[in-house]
């Protein structure tokens, strides 16, 4: 399965914000290669036209639900910037845990790596 082929209505995606650096969308329609911009649904509720010019500048994929809040950032779907800062907010604020695996062990200390946030 390509890539744009994931970009279907429903799917979620992070799109850029000067505020917040990273906010989660919907897709409102398909994406169809050679389309110019994306119908997003903010999740605040407001509608954007995301512009994309190229396959490669289409925003990145969001995770599904059920993997919200994951202990081992290596289970994601998608491991990426958005997804992980968005993986470790929840894990900090909405589950008051301090500690996330990444399951990547440290060749350095030849341990595995463990993001603690305090």
């Amino acid at each position: 399965m390509a890539t744009t082929e994931l970009y279907t209505k429903g799917a979620c995606v992070w799109v850029p914000d000067p505020d917040s650096v990273w906010v989660s969308a919907r897709l409102l329609q398909d994406f169809n290669p050679g389309d110019d911009q994306l119908q997003l649904q903010l999740s605040d509720g407001r509608e954007l036209s995301y512009p994309v010019t190229a396959t490669a500048e289409l925003p990145p994929l969001g995770n599904p639900d059920i993997l919200e809040g994951e202990n081992d950032l290596t289970a994601l779907s998608f491991l990426h910037e958005p997804a992980v800062l968005h993986n470790l907010r929840v894990r900090f604020l909405d589950y008051s845990s301090i500690y996330t695996y990444c399951g990547m062990p440290d060749r350095q200390w030849r341990s595995d790596v463990m993001f603690v946030i305090q």
